[in-house]
């Protein structure tokens, strides 16, 4: 076998086998466990058939088994894998074993116990549990438990005293019930923490991970660890056997190390090479300059460069008081690379290179090893070797608060992050419309204004490009206050309005049918039931159909976009397959040159309107259905970032606080870890927590990848750049991306009936406690502030 040695003496490490069953939240399991027990984690997924084959070498090299949540039911062998075979171990094989939900429910099913729908299915809810303080809840003291649950166990206790709820019964007399959740009056009382009477088995119902169970759910499992060791040491359990090969500790680098990220000394590939040739034979030097910039936008200053028919991206926080950057990356014919992928036939390109690879997996070592070889890192270099004097002035100096000093920009579709996850992809395109999915330009040139300081960073990775440099100063330098707010009032400006407006006046908008979505929406809940969810993020998609006649001007449309409905993570792409107008409200992930990494995912959503006070958005808001779907989420996301950084270097630092937008409240929280070092041999890196966390926690649900399956089925269709991610890999390290919401997009390569087509992606989270009315309102309230804000 070669994975587990025998091994004398034993080595002294305390260790545990995981045994997940596809769940998003096992990280953040495995990190309490690592945290709180002191332990070595080793995980395995159920369907891992060599650790099947291992299973009892497995288990005589660890001091105890945890098994994990998931989807399914665990009556269904695909939904448990070998689970089934760790309670059939005999007398002289026990090891400790705990169960978390579903493990929790194999456990009682395997020892009597039914398992049935509940009739209220508890998803994100938070409840007080009952307990007598015996066995692993001695001295837990309240202990407030965050369920996750479609199912639960039934012993059958009908009638008698209430001291049934404590003690073994002639259904289940191997099970001893520790705790019970009464305060649900349309479930009854629901089992929450048993023990096996005889044998080292015990599990709770709850998720003793989940940000919102209480400190006595955490302690639980340390009490658990106490009682499974001091069983081992009482039965003369000892570990005979030890881990080896592919049966390592988990730990962060170790998710890294079948694809490490390049190094800047190791032979350039292609692709960075490719790009490193727009520098030519000089070394790689960051020109910068900085100037005032009171009321000066980048909107403005595109036009005034002549730019606003071309290939650009800009990122624009559109003066809404919660952005700061604006970022306008510039394409220079005959330099700027455009790099795209498609995951539907893998094929990457750029230039003229076309190539198909395996899958999405290897682009991003080729994005992350062209980043780091167009690391400004001469910029400490003998002032003597350098051309111009200034070249020379700047040299030992970069924009440290400029956010971006030139990289990547553009997006990844909901597809790609589809794939990184192994999901099967919706039906492709037959038109041959389909655009890439992942699409972005190394951009040379780069305008970053910071709102905050009223500073313009004008900056360039091409060599002596400082006559561009001064031009974009000079500009800057004309551009009075007065100019900029007067701009939307010249002459040119109202007729291009007029010429938008009437345009979209002509166009035909398509809709989602009532009926249809709230179909869906049922759909969606009988998966909940069935605990093949916790939560799906139901989506639709409506159509701005132009006439053939007319062409939409995509600048126009933004420029009146950002002025109705402002958000701080708006962007306009123009790109050669697709243009993309947006007001997202919604950061995805950024990380800092440091290692800092934040989330701030949104979920809950109530309309701005007449009577509609910020009271009464904040109690519709703090209700239990909005609660728990940000809940879902913010569990879903620690588990993706701890993954990667580690669970002690991940913290919530915002937990489902109301935000105010030009049109809606949201519900807002902030997941925040720190990257370990650069230094270090292994590290992660910004791009690793990005690609560990496709496709947005918010739009999909949770488990991840249950919850996309499920949905691929019942949309049928594409989402496309909607729901997925847009934004910047910087050179020096930093990265920031928004989830695609509240966006317009146009598929250069779609005609509908001869004409440009525009699409608008809307949904919302589908939770059990979800109306199917409800739900399509929180679509349509969605899809509407896009189309209010495109047509009034």
């Amino acid at each position: 076998m070669g994975s587990v040695t025998r091994t004398t003496p034993l080595d002294e490490q305390l260790s545990i086998l995981y045994v997940d069953c596809f769940d998003s939240f096992t990280n953040n399991i495995i990190g309490l466990l690592e945290e709180r027990l002191g332990a070595n984690v080793i995980m395995v997924r159920i369907d891992d058939k060599q650790a099947d084959r291992d299973l009892q070498s497995l288990l005589r090299a660890v001091n105890g088994v945890v098994l994990g949540p998931g989807p399914g039911n665990p009556g269904n062998p695909q939904d448990v894998g070998f689970i089934n075979k760790l309670w059939a171990l005999g007398d002289s094989e026990l090891v400790p074993i705990f169960g978390i939900c579903l493990g929790f429910q194999s456990l009682c099913l395997n020892h009597g116990a039914d398992i049935k729908k509940l009739k209220s299915p508890r998803h994100g809810i938070v409840s007080r549990s009952t307990h007598q303080g015996t066995d692993i809840l001695k001295g837990l003291g309240d202990l407030d438990c965050t369920q996750y649950h479609s199912l639960h166990a039934d012993l059958e206790l009908t009638g008698g005293p209430a001291t049934h709820f404590w003690q073994p019964n002639d259904v289940c007399p191997d099970l001893l019930p520790l705790a019970w959740d009464l305060s649900d009056e349309n479930n009854g009382p629901v089992l929450m923490a048993v023990r096996h009477v005889a044998k080292p088995f015990w599990g709770c119902q709850f998720h003793p991970e989940s940000i919102c169970t209480s400190e006595a759910g955490k302690q639980l499992l340390v009490n658990w660890w106490r009682h499974a060791l001091r069983w081992s040491a009482n039965n003369g359990r000892v570990k005979t056997e030890k881990l080896t090969g592919r049966y390592l500790p988990n730990s962060f680098s170790r998710l890294f190390v079948d694809a490490p990220l390049q190094s800047r000394h190791l032979k350039a590939s292609h692709l960075a090479q490719e790009l490193r040739s727009a520098a030519g034979r000089d070394d790689i030097f960051l020109r910068w300059a900085k100037y005032p910039a009171q009321d000066v936008t980048t909107t403005l200053l595109l036009e005034k460069l002549g730019h606003r028919d071309d290939e650009v991206i800009l990122l624009d926080s559109q003066g809404h008081n919660m952005g700061r950057f604006d970022i306008l990356g510039l394409t220079v014919p005959g330099k700027t690379t455009n790099v795209t992928y498609s995951s539907y036939d893998r094929t990457l390109k750029y230039g003229n290179y076309s190539k198909n690879i395996d899958s999405i997996d290897e682009c991003w070592p080729l994005f992350q090893e062209a980043l780091d070889l167009y690391y400004p890192q001469n910029q400490e270099i003998d002032r003597s070797k350098l051309r111009s004097d200034m070249d020379r002035f700047i040299a030992g100096h970069l924009p440290a608060d400029s956010p971006f000093w030139g990289g990547f920009m553009g997006y990844i579709s909901y597809e790609a992050g589809l794939e990184t996850i192994d999901v099967k992809l919706p039906a492709k395109p037959t038109d041959g419309s389909a655009f890439p999915d992942v699409n972005f330009a190394f951009i040379h040139r780069s305008i970053v204004i910071d709102h905050h300081t009223n500073q313009v960073y004008v900056q360039s990775l091409l060599p002596n490009d400082w006559t561009w440099i001064l031009r974009v100063g000079s500009l800057i330098e004309s551009v009075s206050a007065a100019s900029s707010k007067s701009e939307c009032l010249s002459p040119a400006s109202l007729a291009e309005s007029r010429l938008l407006n009437d345009t979209l006046a002509r166009s035909t908008v398509t809709r989602p049918t009532g009926d249809s979505y709230r179909a869906q929406v049922r759909d969606c809940q009988d998966h909940l039931r069935a605990g093949d969810s916790y939560e799906l993020c139901l989506t639709d998609e409506s159509s701005i159909a132009i006439p053939p006649s007319d062409s939409l001007d995509a600048w126009s449309l933004y420029k009146k976009m950002r002025l109705n409905n402002p958000a701080p993570h708006g962007a306009y792409l123009n790109l050669p397959s697709v243009s993309i107008v947006s007001t997202s409200p919604e950061r995805f992930l950024s990380w800092s040159r440091g290692g800092h990494c934040q989330f701030r995912p949104i979920k809950g959503t109530v309309k701005k309107g007449p009577g509609m006070t910020s009271a009464i958005a904040s109690e519709i808001l703090n209700s239990s259905k909005e609660r728990a779907e940000n809940l879902m989420i913010v569990d879903l996301i620690r588990h993706d970032l701890s993954g990667v950084v580690g669970a002690d270097n991940t913290w919530v630092s915002k937990l489902m606080v109301m935000e105010e937008y030009e049109k809606v409240y949201q519900l807002v929280s902030v997941i925040e870890g720190q990257l370990p070092p650069q230094e270090l041999p292994g590290a992660p890196r910004g791009l690793h927590v990005l690609k560990n966390s496709l496709p947005p926690g918010s739009m999909t649900g949770a488990p991840k990848k249950r919850s996309c399956e499920i949905l691929v089925d019942l949309e049928k269709r594409p989402r496309g750049v909607y729901a997925g991610v847009l934004g910047y890999m910087d050179v020096g390290g930093a990265g920031d991306f928004s989830v695609v919401i509240r966006t317009l997009v146009r598929n250069k390569l779609e005609k509908g009936q001869g004409g440009e087509m525009w699409r608008i992606g809307a949904g919302g989270a589908v939770t059990i406690q979800s109306t199917d009315e409800g739900e399509f309102e929180e679509m349509e309230i969605k899809a509407g502030s896009v189309l209010e804000s495109m047509m009034r």
